[in-house]
């Protein structure tokens, strides 16, 4: 599993869109379907690793 620290401009947009104001990482997730299993990234809590909110594509 890959992570990578978030740049301060996505951090300070991610405090301005989350009130909470907790600290967030990104991180490969994989998921499992029908067409079989990918792997893509996330933007993931460091409390509970809840995505914060998932891609649109």
């Amino acid at each position: 599993m890959a992570t990578k620290p978030k740049d301060p401009d996505d951090t300070m947009q991610n405090e301005a869109d989350d009130e909470s104001n907790e600290g967030t990482f990104e991180t490969d997730v994989s998921e499992t379907g029908e067409d079989g299993t990918t792997v893509r990234q996330a933007e993931v809590k460091e409390s509970d690793l809840s995505e914060v909110k998932k891609d649109q594509s």
